[in-house]
């Protein structure tokens, strides 16, 4: 295996925008936070997510988080995501009635 440096790792995080919906995520299934960003969406200011998968992480995922879950996260919170500090991963819960439910953990 060849040593992997930032400028790869910059490449392997070029995905082709493609932003995918939160109940198209695998249920329950952990995914790695590698980058995240402030954007407006549909329906106002959101977090954009790109997640990649345990069981093939050479794909990169984006998602749109719902506005009561990007009202959660600080500047500090997406810098120490970009910047590698903190290694979150997302996992969808389910439904509950309209609403996604999502736990991020360490």
């Amino acid at each position: 295996m060849f040593p992997v440096n930032r400028l790869m790792l910059g490449f392997r995080n070029i995905s082709t925008g493609q932003v995918f919906q939160i109940p198209q995520l695998s249920k329950d299934r952990p995914y790695l936070v590698v980058a995240a960003r402030r954007v407006s969406g549909q329906y106002g200011p959101t977090v954009l997510l790109s997640l990649r998968s345990e069981e093939d992480d050479t794909i990169l995922l984006k998602v749109l988080l719902p506005l009561r879950y990007a009202n959660v996260f600080e500047d500090e919170d997406i810098d120490d995501i970009n910047q590698g500090r903190k290694g979150y991963n997302l996992i969808y819960l389910g439904m509950s009635g309209p609403a996604y439910l999502l736990s991020l953990i360490l």
